[in-house]
């Protein structure tokens, strides 16, 4: 059963190049019909069989029909469509002569004639070739009974028999205009619609780095960068050279990795912890022994990227708007990940309380600069893409819930 439906797809797709070519329905019809046409005439032949009828002339005519659909399957192959229906129309329009002047009179076979101009309608798209067909049915309908006489005088009228030829060729090829007019509409709307989705899609993309360079601003502020430089001072007239060095290099790491992270849209995940290490570590040298940090061992593979600058704000938010002003007890804050089938958790939690959140301006356009990136990246990525900041415990908890991609 296999082979039999491999062979029908093959015969099927004789002459197909793509899917998008135009020509494609109209290629796969005609093989469709000759596929058709080559069944019909086994099934003819076993029931002239069963019941006994003269076959031999219409073997005759069964060789022929297959030599005809080999002609047509061969015409496909090299790309000679045009050639391949007329080929076809004008094959069963001589085989339905046949039989309806010689082979089986008088069984009405001239009805198809009206079937034929509408079929060229479907596969030709030149009207003189239609015209020319619906002429040629037309004549072999009427003119072979004035000269052999099959069917009794004026039973055949050549005005009411072109009426009808006509009626029907015009309605059909009204429709097919119509049908053509709308498809042709269609694949307009359809290219305005891609180009509308493409620049969408380049506004959305310009939006992303757009908040990324004021993401980049947000976390370059002049105070955090004051703040460090004056840390690095102080080391540096305690004598304590060594030290000043190192958190120099930090700081200089923390602003070269900044910057470079800000054109890519995603980053290993390992670039953007470090970026995020340095960072807590240069705020550690401003607060001294009054803050602590923890960032967990991640326990799951490290080889995936996620969106870049995106965890360093929230870690920032934190110490400037909740743990900066807390005076009663050692500033804490810990980072730990999870990761699960289609996102990157990332837990941050400070022992700092909302109530105690200072709402300035800076903070609320900070806040919205953060929460319009997080709408652009699921919008953009369709991954569910969410924050949720809420207390636990006289702690504040910030989970961010991430896309991610594993590296290639």
């Amino acid at each position: 059963m296999s082979a039999i439906f491999k062979a029908y797809f093959f015969l099927l797709n004789i002459g197909v190049t793509t899917k998008e070519d135009k020509e494609y329905k109209k290629i796969r019809l005609l093989n469709a019909f000759c596929i058709t046409w080559s069944i019909m005439i086994v099934i003819i032949t076993i029931f002239d069989l069963l019941f006994g009828r003269e076959i031999k002339e219409s073997l005759i005519l069964h060789g022929i029909s297959y030599i005809l659909i080999g002609i047509i399957f061969y015409s496909q192959s090299i790309n000679k469509y045009i050639q391949a229906r007329i080929i076809f129309i004008c094959s069963i329009i001589g085989m339905t002569f046949v039989f309806a002047n010689f082979t089986t009179p008088l069984m009405l076979v001239e009805n198809f004639y009206f079937v034929y101009p509408l079929i060229g309608i479907l596969f030709i798209d030149k009207e003189w070739i239609n015209i020319a067909f619906l002429i040629l049915c037309f004549c072999l309908y009427f003119i072979p009974n004035l000269f052999l006489g099959l069917y009794p005088e004026n039973m055949i009228l050549p005005v009411l028999v072109f009426c009808v030829f006509l009626s029907t060729f015009v309605i059909l090829n009204y429709s097919e205009q119509l049908n053509k007019k709308h498809e042709k509409n269609i694949i307009a709307s359809k290219i305005e619609l891609e180009k509308a989705y493409t620049q969408l899609e380049k506004r959305k993309e310009d939006e992303l780095a757009l908040l990324r360079l004021q993401t980049l601003k947000a976390q370059m502020n002049p105070h955090f960068m004051f703040n460090t430089m004056n840390s690095i001072q102080n080391l540096i007239l305690k004598d304590d050279k060594k030290e000043a060095y190192n958190f120099f290099t930090k700081f200089s790491s923390l602003m070269r990795q900044n910057l470079k992270t800000s054109d890519d849209s995603f980053v290993d995940l390992k670039t953007e912890l470090l970026i995020v290490k340095n960072y807590l570590e240069l705020e550690q040298l401003r607060f001294g022994s009054q803050f602590l940090f923890k960032i967990e061992d991640l326990k799951f593979n490290t080889s995936i990227k996620i969106p870049s600058m995106i965890i360093q704000p929230y870690v920032e938010e934190a110490i400037r708007y909740r743990l900066l002003h807390l005076t009663d007890r050692v500033k804490e804050i810990t980072i730990k990940f999870k990761l699960e089938k289609e996102a990157l958790i990332c837990e941050i939690t400070d022992n700092g309380t909302l109530s105690n959140s200072e709402k300035t301006k800076e903070e609320v356009s900070s806040k919205n600069i953060l929460e319009q990136r997080l709408i652009l990246l699921k919008e953009f990525y369709k991954n569910n893409i969410c924050v949720t900041i809420k207390e636990v415990e006289n702690n504040t908890k910030t989970i961010l819930k991430l896309p991610f991609i594993n590296k290639k």
